[in-house]
C-alpha cells in the first residue's frame, strides 16, 4: 500500500496533476470571459473574445525572451507555484469589476511564466527519450482532458452568472498551486543574468530553428496551435450558424470533442509513433488538414462531432512527438527552460498572426466557413514545407544513433 501511495504522490504524477487542474481553470476562465461579454451586449461578442484572446497571447510574446531564463535559474517546482499564483490573481481581478481583456491579460503572465518549468521540468524526471515520449503523453493527455472539463463545465458555469465561474476557477488554480508542493524543489542554475540572457534569446531561436530536428518541431508545433487557437474563436459564430447552436453550455460542448480526440490520442501516440520515429508525426498532421477542410463543408451534427474528434486525434498525434523532439534537442543546444521559452515566443507569433488574419477575413465579410478553409490551407502550406524537411530529419536522427 505504501508503494502504491509513493507512485501515486511520484514527482511525474505530481506535475500531471497541476498541470490538469491549471489547464482547467485555464479553459474554464475562456469560456467565463465568453459568457461576460455576451451578457455585456457588445455589437460583435465574436470580434471582442478574439481581441481578449489576442491579449492573452502578447503575454507570450512579450515576455518570452525573459521566462526561460527564468524558469532555469530557479527550481522549476517553485516556478510552477509563481505562475498559478499570478492566474489566481488575474481571476481575483474579475471580482473587483476590472475589464476581461485586462484580467484575462494578467492570466496570460501567469500562464507565460508557467509553461516553459511544464514542459522543462519533464527532462528533469525522466532519463530516456521514450520515458519523455511517455510523460509528454501524459501531460498532453490529461491537458486536453482538463481542456474538455474545463470547456464544458465553463460553458454550464458562464451560461447564466460570471460569480459561480470566478470562484471556480481561482479555488482550482489555488489547488494546483498547492499541488506544485509535492514536486522537489531542484536548483537551478544560479549564474544566468537575465539581462544577458534576454539579449541571448534571439541567438537561442537562431540555434533551435538552424537545427532540423528542432526546427520540424517548432513550425510543426506552432502550426498546431494556430490552428486551435483560430477554430475555437471561429467555432463560436460558426456553430450557430451551421447547426443553429447558440447557448454557450452546448458551443462548450461541441468545442470539447476535440479535446476528448487529443485525450485519445495520449495513449495512441507512443505505439504510432515510437520513440526513435517521431517524424512520423508529420504524416498525422496531412490528416488532421483533411479533416479541417472538411468540417467547413458539413452541416450535420453527427458528421461534425465525428470530424471534430478526429482534428482532436490526429493533432494530437502530431503534436506529442514535435515535443518530444523539441525537448530533447533544446536541452541539449541551449537548456530546457529557454528552449520552451522560444517555442512559446513562436508558436504566439504565429498564433497571433492567425487570430490577426481571422480578425481581417471577418471584417472584410468573408463567410466563416470560407475562414475555417483558410485556416486549413494556411496549416496545410506548414505541413507541406514539413515534408520537405523529413530526408534531413531521418539522415540527422541516423547519425546522432551512431
Amino acid at each position: 500500500m505504501a508503494s502504491r501511495q509513493r507512485t501515486w504522490l511520484s514527482p511525474l504524477n505530481a506535475v500531471v496533476l497541476t498541470q490538469f487542474l491549471s489547464a482547467f481553470a485555464d479553459n474554464l476562465n475562456f469560456f467565463l470571459i465568453v459568457g461576460m461579454v455576451k451578457r455585456q451586449g457588445v455589437e460583435n461578442p465574436d470580434t471582442t473574445v478574439a481581441y481578449i484572446q489576442i491579449a492573452f497571447l502578447c503575454a507570450y510574446v512579450l515576455l518570452a525572451p525573459v521566462v526561460g531564463a527564468f524558469a532555469d535559474k530557479q527550481a522549476k517546482s517553485r516556478v510552477l507555484l509563481i505562475g498559478n499564483l499570478l492566474k489566481a490573481a488575474g481571476i481575483a481581478l474579475l471580482l473587483l469589476g476590472l475589464p476581461p481583456a485586462l484580467c484575462y491579460l494578467f492570466v496570460g503572465i501567469g500562464a507565460v511564466v508557467y509553461s516553459p518549468a511544464k514542459y522543462g521540468i519533464l527532462t528533469e524526471l525522466t532519463s530516456t527519450e521514450d520515458e519523455l515520449l511517455r510523460a509528454n503523453a501524459k501531460v498532453e493527455g490529461s491537458t486536453i482532458l482538463a481542456i474538455l472539463l474545463g470547456t464544458v463545465a465553463g460553458g454550464f458555469l458562464a451560461q447564466n452568472s460570471d460569480l459561480p465561474a470566478i470562484l471556480v476557477c481561482l479555488a482550482v488554480f489555488l489547488i494546483s498551486l498547492a499541488m506544485t508542493l509535492l514536486v522537489p524543489a531542484r536548483g537551478g542554475d544560479s549564474s544566468i543574468r537575465y539581462g544577458v540572457e534576454a539579449m541571448q534569446f534571439l541567438r537561442d531561436a537562431g540555434t533551435l530553428f538552424r537545427n532540423p530536428r528542432s526546427r520540424f518541431s517548432l513550425i510543426g508545433t506552432g502550426s498546431f496551435w494556430l490552428t486551435a487557437a483560430v477554430l475555437r474563436i471561429a467555432l463560436i459564430a460558426w456553430l450557430p450558424l451551421n447547426l443553429g447552436i447558440t447557448d454557450t453550455d452546448q458551443q462548450s460542448m461541441m468545442i470539447g470533442i476535440t479535446a476528448i480526440g487529443v485525450v485519445a490520442s495520449a495513449f495512441i501516440t507512443p505505439r504510432w509513433v515510437p520513440a526513435g520515429k517521431l517524424h512520423r508525426a508529420f504524416y498525422f498532421g496531412l490528416l488532421m488538414v483533411a479533416m479541417v477542410m472538411s468540417a467547413a463543408f458539413t452541416h450535420t451534427l453527427w458528421l461534425t462531432i465525428v470530424l471534430l474528434f478526429l482534428i482532436g486525434l490526429f493533432g494530437g498525434i502530431f503534436v506529442i512527438p514535435l515535443n518530444t523532439m523539441l525537448q530533447e534537442e533544446g536541452k541539449r543546444l541551449i537548456g530546457a527552460g529557454k528552449t520552451i521559452a522560444v517555442q512559446n515566443f513562436s508558436e504566439n507569433v504565429l498564433t497571433v498572426s492567425g487570430l490577426t488574419i481571422y480578425l481581417t477575413l471577418s471584417e472584410m465579410g468573408i463567410s466563416v466557413n470560407g475562414s475555417v478553409i483558410g485556416t486549413g490551407v494556411v496549416l496545410l502550406l506548414f505541413v507541406l514545407f514539413l515534408s520537405t524537411q523529413l530526408t534531413q530529419i531521418r539522415t540527422g536522427k541516423m547519425v546522432a544513433d551512431r
